[in-house]
């Protein structure tokens, strides 16, 4: 039997001003049938005091840190050491809602056959507070697994895991740097169990140190999308070694086909006043402050995007009911 309900599992590499945004919300909002399990990956900015005096004032419950091998290594360290009965994702630099996961947990934990919940996610720039994407795309990618049992990818961010589960899903892929798109489109790709919670339970905070624009700086600038490419190639079977499939999926030309001729199907369907899908949905944080320079991130800008995030997600949700979507056929009933 677990000892808790909920183990947050957490990495870090130094990133301290942003860390300590995170784990202030964090133990402020957990339960006393929660966990909080930190992995360092060997920090010298002064991340591993900082923890130590978290754990001897019994703020955390477990941490280790050490050098690792990137953020997988630290996920699957923290998975192995958790206590509780389900595992809730945590990154060292954005911002979640701790009332909405409270939800989900609650969900999980009545619905045993589920094995891991995912849900909306919000994005906020640092240099740009005022405005925040909603990640409407991955909503789509649930509902085309849920629906047509398509393979997918979904953000990591949301994610609810229930720990006897990863015998089945497997730990992060160690030699990725996008572990969630990987995980996502494996799970997707196997006999998992998924649920989704409309509810907004987390907002990612791009910013200089943010893994994706880290990792498609300079000649790199396309390496994220080659990397989710090759992961989508191997997981989704409907994409075959046919020359047709290379033509569609991998060669490059249908997007080079479809590109000139955009502009001109937006004009038509303008005409004809039909939708048209235009991007993730942008809206308005309500914030009016001044802007970022940048390249910089001083700790007061860091905390204050943290409060702009933590509004933004409980304007949200206070204004969007919570449901829970999954196969009926799988969990008893759907909310």
């Amino acid at each position: 039997m677990a000892d808790y309900a909920l183990s947050y599992v957490l990495t870090t590499y130094n990133k301290l001003p942003y860390l300590k945004q995170v784990l202030e919300r964090l133990i402020a909002a957990r339960q006393p049938d929660e966990e909080i399990v930190v992995a360092d990956g060997g920090s010298k900015d002064g991340t591993p005091e900082y923890l130590r005096q978290l754990h001897e004032a019994g703020l955390i419950q477990q941490f280790v840190s050490e050098r690792d091998k990137g953020e997988a290594h630290g996920f699957n360290k923290c998975m192995l050491m958790a206590r509780g009965e389900l595992i809730k994702l945590i990154t060292d630099d954005d911002a979640f809602c701790y009332p909405a996961i409270r939800e989900a947990k609650q969900f999980m934990l009545t619905h045993p056959e589920v094995d891991v919940l995912s849900g909306n996610t919000g994005l906020i720039h640092l240099e740009n507070l005022g405005q925040a994407t909603l990640y409407d795309d991955v909503a789509d990618n649930f509902r085309r697994w849920l629906e047509h049992k398509e393979v997918v990818w979904m953000i990591g961010l949301p994610l609810l895991i229930r720990r006897t589960s990863l015998a089945l899903t497997g730990l992060f892929h160690t030699g990725v740097v996008q572990v969630d798109t990987e995980f996502t489109y494996r799970i997707t790709s196997l006999n998992v169990n998924l649920a989704w919670s409309t509810a907004m339970l987390s907002t990612r905070i791009e910013n200089p140190q943010s893994n994706f624009r880290v990792m498609n700086q300079g000649k790199g600038r396309s390496a994220s999308d080659l990397e989710a490419d090759r992961m989508r190639f191997y997981y989704d079977k409907t994409i075959s070694n046919s020359f047709r499939d290379f033509v569609r999926y991998k060669s490059g030309w249908s997007e080079m086909l479809k590109a000139p001729l955009r502009p001109v199907k937006r004009k038509v369907f303008d005409v004809l006043n039909r939708e048209q899908y235009q991007g993730n949905k942008a809206l308005p944080t309500g914030y009016t402050g001044p802007a970022l320079a940048p390249g910089t991130a001083p700790e007061e800008a860091i905390g204050r995007a943290f409060e702009v995030a933590d509004g933004f997600m409980a304007s949200y949700n206070a204004h969007h009911p919570t449901k829970f979507l999954a196969r009926s056929s799988e969990v008893t009933k759907v909310l």
